[in-house]
């Protein structure tokens, strides 16, 4: 991993497992924070693959605010 890429590592907003928002297929909360793909479509969030983008957002009902 380069040291640009460890930078961009946040913990996911649900499970807390380390994503990167730059790499991985995750749902972007704001810029320093996000939800790990499967945690976003558990909460109801709906991945297009074809187009690269969520069509709808997960619920992000009792998960903390992000700074």
């Amino acid at each position: 991993m380069h040291r640009s890429e460890a930078n961009e590592l946040v913990y996911c907003l649900n499970c807390g497992a380390e994503v990167s928002l730059a790499v991985d297929r995750t749902f972007a909360v704001s810029d320093d924070t996000g939800m790990c793909f499967d945690c976003a479509v558990k909460r109801g969030g709906m991945y297009d693959e074809a187009h690269d983008r969520w069509t709808r957002a997960p619920s992000m009902l009792g998960l903390p605010e992000p700074d």
